[in-house]
This record gives C-alpha cells, structure tokens and sequence, in this order.
C-alpha cells in the first residue's frame, strides 16, 4: 500500500502565474506544460533532481520516468558527467576556433554508430533532422520527402500536422507526405506518385509497435531502388536501445540517421549523422552552420555519456530494469481486471489505457497519471528507465501502480469515472 502524500503546490502555481506574463505559450516546450498532465495535481516546475528523483519547487518528492522527455539516460547530478562538464567549465565553454573535444566526440561516434561515416553536431533534434533533410535533397537532387510521426518543429516537418500551422508556407506542404509505421505499401503508394523525386523517407526504427519482419529491410530497399535516402530519426532511441542506436538494434544501417536526447544526458547536444560518400559528396554545397555546435560543455557530457556507455552495464541494466517493470505491471493489471498495459521495449515504453468495452479516452490516462502523482510517481507520455532508478525505486512504483489501478477499477465501476477526477484532465500536445 502506498501512501497519498500531503503536499502543496503554492510555489508551482505562483510560478506558472508569472510564466503567462513573460514566456510565449508559457513554457519553451509544449510537451512539459501543464496540458499534460493533472493541473491542481501534478507539479508545473521541477527544481532539481538526483539519479531517479525530482523535488518540485514546493519540496515535494518524486520517482521520475520522463527523465526529461528522455535526455537523462544515466540519471540526473550523475557524477561522471556533471564532474567532467565541470573539469571543462574551467577551460571554456566556447572558443574563436574550433575546440579538440569536437574530434574526440566525433571519433566515438564514428567507431560506435553504424551509420556514422562523418558526423555533425548541433543543439536539438529538430535541427539534426533538419539538417539530415537538407542533406539528403542536397545528395540526391529531389524534392519530396516522406516522413512518419514527429519530426520536430522545423517547417518542413511541422507542415505535416494538423495543427499549430501559423507561419508555415503552404507550398512547402506539397513536398512532405506521411505514411503509417509498419505499413510497407504506405510508403510505397507515395514513391509511386511522386516518382523519381523522392529525396528521402525518415521515420523513427521503432516508437512502441515492434518492426514487422522485413518492415526496416523494405524500406532501406525501396529508396536504394528509388534512388532516396533512407533516414533513421534516432533522436528518441539512440543510446536507450543500444551505444549504436536502434540501428544497431535491428541490424539495419540506414544512409543518414539523427540523435539527441539522452545524447549528453541532459546538456543540449544533437548529431546528424551519415556515409563518408555521402557526407563528402555535400559537403561544399549544403550551408550547416551553428555557432553553439562545438560548445565544449555540452561535448564533454557527451563524450563521458560514450565513456559510461563502454565502460558500465548501462544498456543492460536500463534494460532489466524495463523488463521487470512491464512485467510485473502487466501481470498486476490482468489480475486486477484493469485494461491497462505498460506497451514497447523495456527501454522506452508507455502506457496504453481501456475501459472494460475496450474504449479509450484520456480520461483514463488522466485518472492513472493522477493517482500516481499523488503518491510520489512522475509520470508522461512515456516510460524512460534509467541507469539510477534503484530496485528500490522499481518495488515502489509497482506498489504505487497497484494502488492506482485499484483507484482506476473504482472508478470505471462507478460509472462516472470522471468524477474521481480532482484535477484537470490531460491534454494532447505536439512537440
């Protein structure tokens, strides 16, 4: 049984109060808004953080599984890296000229990610697709490219939602085109109405739903034999599924692939990444430029992320601990008679919630992350173990799981489920 905590969230809310006077839409990414998750229930700030916890502004404590919307892979305040982001702090930051960490993080991805011939360092990973969709145009000399879920937030992918199209020129609409995951003949009905001037097809190599055999391998063959690159969006899964990424993973090299996130666990850093032929062959007409690319803080996180990677049973242990925690909440949801399942590989997975028909709502979702918030457990769109998360953490999530589903159970039997609601039921966002 795990307790309902005693908490207040004062400082939370007065700080969100001054955000809507000063920050456009009030936080720098939708994602970590109030929209998404419980307001009145969940905390709107997170102060600090050490290995798997977080203490909001008010003081209240949490077991965290967003892990920062996935770029703390090790955990948070972990030592090797804040030491060696430190050790750097004392040289610089950023120079007049280019900095030797530059090399040194290149040559690590260089012996570590299948795809890497060369590499290209920047600050998010909607500027490392942006800078892989420019390249592939550039190599290949066409103009459309296919793409499936969420990109970033640059014009040439944000112009394929549904929303939020303020600014967007509608020409450049006409270029990018969406298929389905898992969905071959998707992708190959759009090379087919634009044939012979597909740049590139960029895609995620896993989200949640397990590749179809032969899926990766039908598409790295349908651009070969279109003459289009075939991007990995590693942003999410690279370091999570392996050192080499998801590519790695599968066995599937793609010709260009990006990363971010959990990169610098935490620090901003992203990398596009591609063939020597192809990098080369751009290399004096595409314009790639950044002044922040080589700061050397963030590359120093990245290089003792590498180090942690090859010398510690990081992969293995987030691995473990993702399988355990799937399996035994899944196995605690069958007995409890809740349609809730914990869905993906144990290193990136997410919550899927029914009613007993079957139905989804996001008032499910809401009713879960809510009664979990209550009781110490952070909870967003997806569920990030890391390196820090302690057995100890697992055994008490699971005890928080179970009171929460038993809240869940009560509440699709009462009929009014949403009057178990004590706060202000989640919203979908994009980005």
């Amino acid at each position: 049984m795990a307790a309902i905590r005693e908490r207040r969230l004062d400082r939370s809310e007065a700080l969100w109060a001054r955000a809507q006077k000063s920050i456009l839409s009030g936080t720098q990414l939708y994602s970590k808004g109030p929209e998404t998750h419980i307001r009145g229930v969940s905390p709107i700030y997170i102060e600090r953080g050490k290995g798997a916890h977080v203490w909001d502004p008010d003081g209240n404590e949490y077991i965290d599984y967003d892990m920062g919307l996935g770029p703390i892979l090790l955990g948070y305040a972990y030592e090797a890296v804040d030491g060696a982001i430190i050790e750097q702090l004392g040289r610089g930051m950023g120079f007049s000229l280019v900095s030797p960490p530059e090399v040194e993080y290149a040559e690590l991805c260089l012996r570590h990610i299948p795809s890497a011939g060369k590499v290209r360092f920047l600050k998010t990973g909607s500027s490392a697709t942006e800078a892989a969709i420019r390249i592939a145009r550039a190599y290949t000399g066409k103009k459309h490219v296919i793409r499936g879920e969420y990109h970033g937030w640059h014009e040439w992918t944000a112009s394929g939602e549904s929303v939020r199209q303020g600014g967007i020129l509608p020409d450049v609409r006409l270029a990018v085109h969406r298929f389905e995951y898992n969905d071959l003949e998707s992708a190959e009905r759009l090379f087919a109405t634009y044939p012979g001037d597909v740049a590139a097809l960029i895609t995620e190599p896993v989200m949640l739903e397990a590749p179809k055999p032969g899926f990766l391998e039908g598409l790295k063959k349908l651009c070969a034999d279109n003459g289009a690159l075939l991007v990995f969006d590693e942003v999410v899964d690279g370091f999570r599924f392996s050192i080499g990424g998801a590519q790695e993973y599968f066995g599937i090299t793609p010709d260009l692939s990006t990363f971010g996130k959990a990169a610098a666990n935490g620090m901003p850093l992203s990398i596009v990444a591609g063939s020597r032929e192809i990098m080369d062959a751009v290399d004096r007409s595409i314009f790639i430029s950044t002044t922040f690319g080589g700061e050397t803080l963030s590359l120093a996180a990245g290089i003792a992320v590498m180090h942690e990677l090859e010398n510690k049973p990081v992969t293995k242990r987030i691995w473990s601990l993702g399988e355990r925690l799937k399996g035994e909440t899944n196995q605690m949801a069958r007995r409890l008679g809740v349609g809730i399942e914990l869905e993906g590989y144990p290193c990136r997975m997410a919550f899927d919630y029914r009613d007993d028909k079957g139905g989804r709502d996001w008032l499910y979702n809401s009713l879960f992350m809510q009664e979990c918030v209550k009781r110490g457990i952070l909870l967003g769109w997806s569920i990030f173990p890391c390196y820090s998360h302690t057995d100890a953490d697992i055994e008490e999530t699971l005890n928080v799981f179970e009171d929460a589903m038993k809240v869940y159970r009560k509440a699709l039997d009462s009929g009014n489920p949403a009057s178990y609601m004590e706060g202000e039921q989640l919203k979908v966002v994009l980005g």
